[in-house]
């Protein structure tokens, strides 16, 4: 059975899941204080990270997928795909 989700994710978890995050920086507004302190993570490096995904390491993407119960590889195919449109831009 999955894990339970915080009803506050509930929100980035359907947007993981629908495709509607393009860049990490797209779930910014969403519950930013809350994230960061589930994540472990001051609030400044969390913002910082999803300007700069290259940044998220495995063991902070894995949390993230923990928190908000999606496959970790839906966050790495994201944060993969921004950082190929920046080397190519």
């Amino acid at each position: 059975m999955p894990k339970a989700v915080k009803k506050t994710y509930l929100s980035i978890k359907s947007m993981f899941e629908a495709g509607n995050v393009l860049q990490m920086k797209d779930i910014e507004e969403l519950f930013p204080t809350s994230l960061s302190k589930d994540l472990n993570m001051n609030h400044g490096r969390y913002i910082d990270r999803l300007h700069n995904p290259d940044k998220f390491s495995y063991k902070q993407i894995f949390r993230l997928s923990a928190l908000i119960n999606v496959d970790p590889k839906i966050i790495s195919d994201v944060i993969v795909s921004e950082l190929k449109r920046k080397l190519k831009s």
